[in-house]
């Protein structure tokens, strides 16, 4: 049965030095830290164990392992099953072992920024690209670390330096993207979230990102692009934050696009949706009431196509077809019903009160 991997660490004066030849019993001398490396390898080995040994003048670590394994293999496969706090330490004993190895100072980097120890990833990932400038994904590192640390300005410049050294890559790109556009800079914005969405095609960020900046630069074709794209989203990932997003940026653009056709005034279709919808309202009571907005909600989550008067819609808790812009219609009143503060998504105001005072109410 192969022995589980383990971890520790030892105060140097704790050490037992009889267990050392007499020449190497001088705690903090190169004779002393390699006698004690040799000490627990062979301590170890007979056991069908390999042991990565680390000497300071304060302690010694020890990591244990079987004597086939790749330490950085072993760390990796638990930060991929999401140990990552339980992984540090052996990235950190791996990295006094190998002190110039990139790919330890990259991974230990990474894992402090997860965990929110922004400046020791930080440290770490400087030493990477100090050893390989050309670590696109350590330069992408550095500066999510410091835009997590809020500190935006000097976020830019190892984002820049990610994508100077690799053009390919899909993350350096969208993670570039996202920062210019959140910074006003939507047309430089559009270069790098078009070269992320070709290197990263399935990938729901880059896709929203793109959307983002085609919607923020404006022009009809854009706009009609970010749409399909926001449609993408919510198609590929259903339950995902980003297809929230994506929804009620739809709603958004459709809303405004609403609003455009008529000059910034009434639209007297929707006033009449809206007045039907709080006449069976009326009729059915409120528990039924609450049905037929809970069922709209649900389809509109796919989204409504509001632009397209078709009647293309239908509900089983309702007789009929409806439109995109009717069944928002009958959404946004009955969430008014249920509570007036609520806020529907879409702003139809004018058309309820309308709606209201031409019943009477």
């Amino acid at each position: 049965m192969t022995a589980k991997p383990s971890f520790f660490t030892l105060p140097v004066e704790r050490f037992d030095l009889n267990l050392l030849p007499p020449g190497a019993r001088q705690i903090g001398s190169e004779a002393f830290k390699q006698a004690v490396l040799e000490h627990f390898v062979a301590q170890y080995a007979p056991k069908g164990q390999q042991a990565v040994v680390t000497v300071d003048d304060v302690e010694i670590t020890v990591l244990v392992l079987p004597a086939d394994s790749d330490p950085l293999d072993f760390v990796m496969t638990m930060l991929q099953s999401g140990r990552i706090k339980e992984a540090v330490p052996y990235l950190e004993t791996l990295s006094k072992a190998q002190p110039n190895s990139v790919q330890v100072l990259y991974n230990l980097g990474i894992a402090y920024s997860e965990l929110g120890q922004y400046d020791e990833a930080i440290i770490r990932l400087k030493r990477a690209v100090q050893l390989d400038p050309m670590h696109a994904h350590a330069w992408t590192g550095i500066g999510v670390a410091y835009q997590r640390m809020g500190k935006r300005a000097l976020a830019l410049e190892p984002m820049q330096k990610a994508v100077e050294a690799d053009l390919d890559d899909g993350y350096a790109q969208r993670n570039l993207g996202a920062m210019l556009l959140g910074d006003g800079r939507s047309e430089e914005a559009l270069v790098h979230l078009r070269a992320a969405r070709r290197a990263l095609p399935h990938d729901a960020q880059a896709l929203y990102g793109l959307a983002s900046a085609l919607e923020a630069v404006g022009g009809d074709d854009n706009v009609d692009e970010a749409d399909e794209l926001y449609q993408v989203v919510i198609q590929k990932f259903p339950g995902s934050q980003v297809a929230e997003l994506s929804r009620e940026a739809r709603t958004k653009l459709a809303h405004k696009n609403m609003r455009a056709k008529v000059g910034g005034g009434l639209r007297p279709d929707v006033m009449m949706y809206i007045a039907g919808a709080l006449d069976t309202f009326a009729k059915v009571g409120p528990e039924k009431s609450r049905q037929i907005t809970i069922e709209v909600a649900l389809k509109g989550q796919d989204g409504l196509d509001i632009n397209d008067p078709e009647q293309k819609y239908t509900l089983a808790s309702l007789p009929g077809k409806f439109s995109g812009m009717h069944l928002l219609s009958i959404m946004y009143a009955g969430l008014k019903a249920l509570d007036p503060d609520m806020d529907a998504g879409v702003d139809l105001s004018a058309e309820y009160e309308a709606a209201k005072a031409m019943r009477g109410h």
